[in-house]
């Protein structure tokens, strides 16, 4: 009866008592369209991983690892090409340390790497998953901190693993030299982004909105920023002090809502392709097939404000505890969207855009600390 008041009472007032709603983009997340207006180095589908390795900017496409080089345009300095390996399965992270590189491949392992790739070393730890390795960082020259996002789905079926609601994540400690890993945290929802701060590791938990902060050894974990209105990803050090942290998708409270029925979403992943299921995206408006689209999104091609969004660009300076200083975006109608790797080069921050498939640069970088 007393549930019956409070629907009906809920109803006349317009509550939510599903628990679909999500934060709003405010204080420093307010919107902006800077990633929009920032230089586009270059344009490269796929594109993952930017990383700076000594003097060296490297990034990923699928299972080949291209090394870039600096080439002056009509519009600034832009970005190039020079050289391209192929590793012959999916790289899905790569992190850079003292002169090393250490690459997750898919279902075969980290290697231990060059720069250059003229060395390599392959390191197999069987506890460790390695085909959903989503984050990496070097806390030392000898130990590896790894983020595994799930151990039941591959990297690049996070939708799934999102959708069936699994936290099967997980950190490792990894020892290069004697080739040993300890797991130091379980049950993570989709850990996305890690990286060492002195005697503490921060980490992204997507499917739980927040990052949280922990000892090396994965004592004394804590909420260090919750309740985000989009996914958290990778996090990388800035060089002024505090980090950049990218958040790959926007939630919204349809598919908050549909997280919650059971049924309707076990029927939508048997039959549905993933890439049209109410869930995020890393890019949208490719095809007619995807939900919400038509006139339900647009009115005289022009994108309503208050349509749901599946995909947008986000990018987040914090400082040295993960609070949030200032935000770059690339919003609904925007075309640097599914930001999931950045890094500091030459004076500027490098963001690579996935879903966009695009490289943009960020000058803001001087007279900013946090």
């Amino acid at each position: 009866m007393i549930g019956a008041i409070k629907r009906a009472w809920a109803n006349f007032r317009g509550f939510d008592l599903t628990g679909s709603t999500v934060p709003p983009m405010d204080g420093p997340l307010r919107p902006n369209a800077k990633l929009d207006a920032a230089p586009v180095l270059l344009d490269l589908a796929d594109v993952d991983n930017l990383v700076l390795c000594g003097q060296q900017i490297l990034c990923s496409v699928a299972d080949e690892i291209h090394m870039l080089a600096p080439t002056a345009g009509h519009e600034g300095q832009g970005l190039s090409i020079s050289r391209a390996r192929g590793m012959g399965k999916p790289v899905t992270s790569m992190a850079a340390g003292a002169e090393l590189l250490a690459v997750a491949v898919e279902g075969e392992g980290i290697r231990i790497e060059s720069p250059d790739g003229a060395s390599s070393e392959l390191i197999r730890l069987g506890a460790l998953d390695a085909q959903c390795v989503t984050a990496m960082a070097f806390a030392d020259s000898s130990t590896l901190l790894v983020a595994v996002g799930s151990d039941r789905n591959p990297a690049l079926g996070w939708k799934r693993d999102l959708m069936t609601k699994t936290a099967a994540g997980s950190i490792w400690r990894i020892d290069i030299g004697s080739r040993t890993a300890v797991s130091i945290a379980s049950g993570l929802a989709f850990p996305s982004g890690i990286v060492v701060s002195k005697d503490r590791l921060f980490v992204s938990e997507a499917w739980r909105h927040r990052v949280i902060s922990m000892g090396i050894d994965g004592s004394r974990q804590q909420i260090a920023l919750g309740s985000l209105p989009a996914y958290p990803g990778r996090i990388a050090p800035a060089s002024e002090g505090g980090f950049w942290l990218a958040m790959f998708a926007p939630r919204n409270p349809l598919v908050e809502f549909v997280l919650k029925e059971d049924e309707y979403r076990r029927r939508m992943i048997e039959t549905i392709d993933p890439d049209y299921w109410i869930a995020p995206s890393l890019a949208t408006g490719r095809s007619f097939l995807e939900p919400i689209q038509g006139g339900a999104r647009k009115k005289l091609n022009m994108l309503k404000p208050w349509s749901p969004t599946w995909s947008t660009g986000l990018v987040v300076r914090c400082d040295r505890d993960m609070a949030m200083v200032r935000n770059y975006q690339s919003r609904a109608d925007g075309d640097v969207h599914g930001v999931t790797s950045m890094c500091e080069a030459g004076g500027r921050l490098l963001v690579g855009a996935k879903g966009s498939g695009k490289i943009v640069a960020i000058h803001e970088l001087a007279g900013h600390v946090a």
